[in-house]
Parts: structure tokens; sequence; C-alpha cells
């Protein structure tokens, strides 16, 4: 069988994967693989081959935008709308179907009961603890502060329930025990505070969602669902996969990509991704594996730097694509100047320039360029900034890698969670910079033809020494 989705003729894997209807699916896919497409080419074979109504189509996405544009292919394939769900507008209309009524907390309020219960606290103890009389105006109180919120964000994302707390804090090293339950405290007044003003947060919300589910089942009546970022699932969203699917015993696809799981600050636990295979029995591991966008120079390169972690799933990408070169390490002395030559130097009408930090654009743009919404003006180029976090999912002609210094908030980042979080991130790392090693296959990948990592001679990243010393025979050397 041959299927074409949007303007494209599916390949062999893209197929198998739009084919397979005989139980659960895990798709992984390479970067620029072809996700959206074969995610349209299901719910096209679905719709007009196996007579699915559009409404029996569950389709999860990570972002209102992702949402969007995937509604938007639907709709261009099929001739007839579908909806695509975030996991926040899945809940809310699980909410609304049930009747419960709800407002959303203030988005600051967390934040507020921090600085409140911090600062009713006893004055002596923080003194100690920060070996500062002035310790309000600290920054490593600032810092507290923010890991605090962090906690309990991390907490209602992967536990929820008040019992894990008891059990974080019984099984809990003896000095973590006291601030362990300073948060506890926090989390209990948060609690408190969204149960008398009637309120919930987004967490909440996809926790309602699931337990309404468990207890009163769903109305639609669901024989698939396709969720798009499987690696960027928290324990609530995938909660709220699995009653749904018991609910109503539909099939369940999930796509999705290890290399790219980036959002562990956020709560997602690439684990849902990784276990899939046992969470969601029975059910079968299928891979499209052809890119169509980076070169097969660079897919080995970005690939086997990744693969040195042994937790990431092993795959060999394929492209027919060959750029002998595709790697450009452009050492720079005097940053500002340097960069300004770099861009004459590619002389590339659209370019993507990618850093660690949303401030690191201005570390490098010379007085003489200017940015406006991202946008660098540069004669008619079309040259914009993204922090690589965001870039995700994009890609550009040419690519360019800022901030690759050795510093402690470059890339890879060297400032280390507080070791308070491990009690909130279920799988830490066991390989050296597990997620930021992820966070730079992310921004490699982003390009279809070079990408140029901008690099200061005397103090290179170590993901750059790294690149060098395996994989110099694909990297081209410019000194500006």
């Amino acid at each position: 069988m041959k299927l074409d989705v949007l303007g494209n003729n599916l390949d062999q894997e893209q197929l198998a994967a739009v084919l397979e209807n005989s139980c659960n699916t895990i798709i992984i896919a390479g970067a620029g693989a072809g996700k959206s497409t074969t995610m349209v080419g299901k719910i096209k074979y679905l719709v007009l081959y196996q007579h699915i109504p559009t409404d029996d189509i569950l389709c999860i996405t990570f972002t209102n935008n992702a949402a969007k544009s995937l509604e938007d292919k639907i709709k261009k394939e099929l001739k007839q709308e579908a909806k695509v769900y975030t996991f926040h507008k899945l809940a809310l209309e699980i909410l609304k179907e049930q009747q419960i009524k709800y407002k959303i907390a203030k988005e600051d309020l967390l934040e507020y009961l921090i600085d409140e219960v911090l600062l009713s606290m006893h004055n002596q103890y923080f003194e100690k603890m920060f070996l500062n009389k002035n310790y309000e105006k600290s920054w490593e109180f600032l810092q507290f502060k923010k890991v605090i919120g962090r906690f309990i964000k991390l907490f209602i994302a992967n536990y929820y329930e008040d019992k894990y707390f008891e059990k974080i804090i019984r099984k809990a090293r003896k000095r973590d025990k006291p601030v362990l339950e300073i948060i506890k405290k926090i989390y209990e007044m948060y609690k408190l505070e969204k149960n008398a003003s009637g309120t919930i947060d987004f967490d909440d919300m996809i926790y309602l969602a699931t337990r309404l589910v468990k207890e009163k089942g769903i109305k639609k009546h669901y024989q698939y669902i396709i969720v798009d970022e499987y690696q960027d699932t928290s324990m609530v969203r995938e909660e709220l996969v699995k009653a749904i699917k018991e609910a109503t015993k539909a099939l369940v696809t999930v796509v999705g990509d290890d290399f790219q799981s980036i959002y562990r600050f956020s709560g997602c636990d690439l684990n849902n991704f990784l276990d899939f295979k046992k969470n969601f029995k029975p059910a079968k591991e299928l891979y499209i594996k052809n890119t169509y966008r980076n070169s097969k120079e660079l897919i080995l390169v970005a690939g086997s730097f990744i693969m040195k972690n042994p937790r990431q799933m092993k795959k060999k990408l394929k492209a027919s694509k060959s750029i002998k070169k595709p790697i450009v390490v452009c050492y720079y002395k005097n940053i500002k100047n340097d960069f300004y030559k770099l861009l004459k130097v590619i002389n590339s009408p659209n370019l993507m320039i990618l850093g660690r930090n949303n401030a690191d654009i201005y570390t490098v743009l010379p007085d003489k360029l200017k940015i406006e919404n991202n946008q660098i003006i540069y004669q008619n180029y079309n040259i914009y900034y993204k922090t690589i976090h965001k870039a995700k999912g994009l890609e550009e002609d040419n690519v360019v890698i800022i901030n690759m210094s050795s510093s402690p908030n470059s890339l890879p980042s060297k400032i280390k969670d507080e070791k308070i979080l491990r009690y909130v991130i279920k799988h830490y790392d066991i390989y050296p910079f597990e997620e930021e090693r992820r966070l730079f296959y992310v921004a490699l990948t982003r390009t279809k033809n070079y990408s140029y990592l901008f690099v200061p001679k005397d103090n290179p990243s170590i993901f750059v020494t790294e690149l060098i010393k395996n994989y110099k025979e694909y990297i081209t050397f410019i000194h500006l």
C-alpha cells in the first residue's frame, strides 16, 4: 500500500507505523524523521480507510502552537475538522462534561506563600543556614525560595498524593528532614489557600480529570488515543491517558524521541517513554529512522554523541543527504565583533541563533545590530534567536549555537540541581550531563545544512572538546 500525506509518499517505516492496528504502539522517531507527517498519516488511514469518525480519535500534544499546527495539517489532508488537545484543554473538557466548576489559581500564589511562610519563621534558623544576618536579601536565600517552588511543582507533577510526602520525609537523610518539613508546611498552605478560594492549578486540573474518568467514565467513545512528544510526559499526564484507555478500551499510540527529552525541570519523566511497553501491555515498538532534515554525517555525529549515555535507546538514523563537514567550529577572541564577522561569513538568508538561556543573545550582539521580538535586524535576512528549549520541533537552513564556553551557565550548564530536588526527580542522571547532552543534540539537529558553534578559543565547552576529539573529520574550523 502507498499513502500520500501532505504531498509526500510515506516511507516504509512511516507506513508500517500508520498501518499498525493490532495493539498499543510506541513510535520512536529521530530528529527530522517526519513525526507530524506520520501522525497525520495515521489519522488519515483511520478516518478514510478504517472509517473511524474523527470524534473517536483522541489526539494530544503538548503546546497550543503544536495543537494548532497539527489541526491545520489534518484539515488540509482530510478536508474536515479534527480537534487536537493539549493535556490541559483535555482535562478542562472533562471537568466541564461533569459540570465541575473551577477557577485557576493566581500564577504567583505559590511564590507569595513561600515568602509569607519563610518570613514568619524563626530568623535564627535561616541566619545559621545562610551564615548571614541579612539573609533575606542574599542570593542564596533567593535561590532557596526558587528551589522550594520547584520542589513543590515537581512533587505535584509526579507524586501528587500526600502519602508520598510523608514517605519522602520518612526515608530522607537526617540533615534534609528540617528543610523537607518547611517545604511540606508551604505545600499544605498552598493546598489550603486553593481550597479556601475554590481554585486549582494546572496539574490539579489534570489530576481531577483523571479521578473523574476513573470514577465516572468519560462521555466520548474513543477508539484510538494518539499522543505526541511522549518523552515529555509527567506522571499525572500518563495517569490521565491510562484512565481514558481503561474507560474506553481504546488503543494507544505514542510518538516521540528519547534523544529529545529536555523538560525534566518541569516535571517530565523520560521513564514514562522508556517503560511504555511495560505500562501499556500488549505493546509494539516501531522506529521511523529516515531523517529528511539532516545530513548523514551530522546524524552520525549527533547520534553517537547522545548514545554515549547508556539509558538512551539505541537507534541508527538514516539520511540520503550528504555534507562532508556539517559542523563548523568558529573560534572567537572578541565576542561581539567576531559574531558580526560570523554573520557575514555564513551569509545565510535564513539563520536560527540558539542559546542555552534567554539572555545569551545579548552577550554576542554588537551595538550595530538591533533585535526586535527575537528577530535580528541584519540586511533583509531572516535571522532570529531562540533558546534551545523553545526551538524543539523547529528547523532552519543553518543554525548558530552560542554560549559554547566552559562557564557555569553555558552549554552544558554546570549549575547543579539542589540535592533536595533528588527526592522529587524520580530518576536522576546516571551519566554526566544527561539532560544537557540531550539539549545539545536538539541544538545540533535543528539545521538542514550546517551547525556553526561559536566558541571562545581559550575556554571551549567540554562538549566542543569532545566533538573535536571524537569527530574531527566531520568538522571545519574557522578563526574569526
